[in-house]
């Protein structure tokens, strides 16, 4: 299997990048910019640009706020640094919904790290008027690169503390294998979208059976 960087394959300085969220938690979603395509790891960040685009897709900064901050970062020594912390933490992460999966305990390497970010978070709680009334929200203070990505890492433990561990899995399909978080009720998903990967597996094996079928035919004919 080759990796492939979607900067070049897929365009991704276009303005339209190929994100999925479907993990239904953002972290999981942040695993899944590196994805499996035709045989191919192919990773859909390839800057810091692709990253912070990704960032603001996923709704976990404003774009005003964003790029206010990656104003004030001009002219610092900052270029490349937010996407090597980022797919430093898409690692992490990774090993910890691959461990999830397996049932394996998660690795004390993967808690460490996760929490080096978190411990960075700074900000201010102010209170908010609201069309249903009055609620406080947490406004962060972005003063260096890697404090974008501490939503992510605060997602990742939101999974580990509230979520339930035997929802978390990885699609059936081969050549996908993107993790998601199963809310169905009878918790039997097994792929990530039943309308990509779960409509072709449905076609592969009704085209396996309809072979088996139609070599059985003939071979009662002869």
């Amino acid at each position: 299997m080759t990796r492939t960087s979607a900067g070049s394959v897929l365009k991704l300085k276009g303005r339209w990048k190929p994100f999925r969220f479907i993990g239904n938690y953002r972290c999981l979603d942040f695993v899944n910019t590196e994805a499996k395509k035709s045989g191919d790891i192919v990773d859909f960040l390839h800057g810091d640009e692709d990253l912070v685009t990704w960032l603001i897709s996923a709704k976990l900064f404003e774009r005003t706020k964003l790029n206010q901050s990656l104003k004030k970062w001009e002219g610092k020594q900052t270029s490349g640094l937010l996407l090597s912390e980022g797919l430093r933490l898409r690692g992490v992460v990774e090993e910890m919904a691959g461990q999830i999966v397996a049932r394996r305990e998660v690795s004390r390497s993967a808690l460490q790290a996760i929490n080096r970010l978190i411990r960075t978070r700074s900000g201010t709680t102010r209170l908010v008027k609201t069309r249903a009334g009055f609620c406080t929200r947490f406004e962060p203070e972005l003063n260096e690169p890697q404090h974008l990505l501490v939503p992510i890492a605060l997602s990742a433990a939101d999974l580990l503390c509230d979520g339930d561990f035997s929802r978390v899995k990885q699609c059936s399909n081969q050549d996908c294998g993107a993790f998601f978080y199963d809310t169905s009720k009878n918790r039997r998903r097994r792929w990530c979208a039943g309308s990509s990967c779960g409509n072709r597996i449905r076609v592969a094996a009704f085209y396996r059976r309809r072979h088996r079928n139609a070599g059985g035919e003939q071979a009662g004919k002869s």
